[in-house]
């Protein structure tokens, strides 16, 4: 079964990830692209101004080549060796470089037929250069100019990285508490559903469960009507146990005038016709008291108390071992320390009729081993003897009315028939086979319990 709450902490989990994902992507380039950005106007206005200064060069010594001191200083860093700052100017076969960039070059782009360029370059001293190139009007004489201005952005890459860094643990850091504090809301706003579970199991056992008034709108229909439901179930169900009783007591005075007519029949010289009225008064009573068992079942229904499996059996265990204690039957339990959401005379009446056949069946041993119920909602245990067992032929028989392997054991053949009724009440499984250890009779029974 899928879990809502699951759904819910998975998909709103994936949002957030979603959601750092693409802020993390946009804190990889936003800051790249915002200081070059900035950087690269400055290097626009350098070039403009170089420009305006190679005009006024060109403008006072016209000619092929001119002179670099002609043109001025266009600023300190581009004078200061290795500075970090460094511009080339080719003006036909003419290069003219920065005296930052002392005995260095660095390489000039190839331009092709774009006006302008951006790229990243390396300069002296391995710095990492942000190189900007132009193309310009010819500056006199007919000579095309191209400009190449370079700045050393080896320190901001370096605060740009450990910019990035910090903001992506900060962002980890963030998205966990998110998720932590989601998961908690998660946990808070659907614990109303935990308590209706809750109150249902309850419901399911049997016990008087008050409806929580702070219960949320959406889950307050469903316990009233859950409530309802199972008061109206237990109602109905007590007035026909009520009613079978009633019917099985009016029955029993007709029953015994019959017995007594027939036994003056015998009397009066018909004994055949006596026995067989003998023997459709015993299969009346033996009818009768299979259905007042059935109406003692509650299968599964919201009526009786809770069934603690081992110290319950125990109890049984020992008032059978008494029973029996002149033929000196060991019975061996084992069975978990857990309390069950069935009935407990249920359970009574299938472990005491199984464990009274094992019993009487038995030379000396019986065994009981129950399963814990465990996530998969199953009781299962096994009851097996050291007896002769049931032939192979009548073990797909066992459990119907009236059926009596052996005639020399007491006994009307009503407990495997009983034990069926229960299994099937509650929609479970019914196993006949021998045992493989103690080598009698072996039943294995598996009921759908709630968890």
């Amino acid at each position: 079964m899928t879990s809502l709450r699951r759904r819910l902490s998975v998909t709103l989990a994936l949002v957030l990830l979603a959601a750092g994902a693409l802020l993390a992507v946009s804190l990889q380039d936003f800051p790249r692209r915002l200081v070059e950005d900035y950087v690269l106007s400055r290097l626009h206005h350098d070039a403009d101004l170089l420009y305006v200064r190679l005009l006024d060069a060109v403008a006072a010594a016209p000619g092929p080549r001119i002179d670099p001191a002609t043109m001025g200083s266009v600023g300190p860093v581009y004078e200061l060796p290795l500075s970090g700052h460094y511009f080339l100017i080719k003006r036909g076969e003419q290069l003219i470089r920065s005296r930052s960039l002392w005995d260095e070059d660095i390489a000039m782009p190839e331009l092709g037929g774009a006006v302008e360029r951006v790229q990243r370059g390396d300069g002296p001293a391995g710095q990492a250069l942000l190189v900007f190139a132009a193309r310009f009007p010819d500056a006199g004489g007919g000579l095309p100019v191209t400009l190449v201005v370079a700045e050393d952005v080896t320190t901001i890459d370096a605060a740009i990285a450990d910019f990035r860094l910090k903001t992506f643990i900060a962002l980890a850091l963030a998205l966990g508490l998110l998720l932590i504090l989601q998961r908690r809301v998660l946990v808070q706003g659907l614990a109303p559903l935990d308590e209706a579970v809750a109150a249902c199991r309850r419901l399911e056992r049997g016990e008087v469960v008050p409806i929580d008034a702070t219960a949320p709108a959406e889950v307050q229909p469903m316990l009233d009507a859950v409530s309802r439901l199972a008061h109206h179930h237990t109602q109905r169900l007590t007035r026909i146990r009520h009613a079978v009783g009633n019917l099985s007591h009016a029955l029993k005075t007709p029953l015994a005038v019959l017995a007594q007519d027939a036994d003056e029949i015998g009397r009066r010289g018909d004994p055949a016709l006596a026995a067989r009225l003998h023997a459709q008064l015993a299969t009346m009573r033996e009818t009768m008291a299979r259905e007042l068992h059935r109406a003692r079942l509650s299968g599964g229904g919201p009526v009786g108390s809770s069934f603690e499996v081992r110290g319950q059996l125990a109890v049984l265990v020992d008032v059978l071992q008494r029973l029996h204690a002149e033929r000196h039957i060991s019975i061996e339990l084992d069975a978990p320390d857990e309390a069950l959401p069935v009935d407990r005379e249920d359970m009574l009446e299938l472990f005491g009729n199984l464990l009274d056949n094992a019993c009487k069946w038995a030379q000396g041993r019986v065994r009981v081993q129950v399963a814990p119920a465990g996530a998969g909602g199953q009781l299962a245990f096994s009851v097996e003897d050291d007896g002769p067992g049931v032939p192979e032929a009548l073990l797909g028989q066992l459990g119907t009315a009236g059926l009596r392997t052996d005639e020399s054991r007491p006994g009307h053949g009503l407990g495997l028939a009983i034990v069926s009724d229960i299994v099937a009440q509650y929609g479970g499984t019914l196993r006949f086979g021998r045992s493989a250890g103690l080598g009698g009779l072996r039943v294995e029974v598996s009921l759908p319990v709630a968890g």
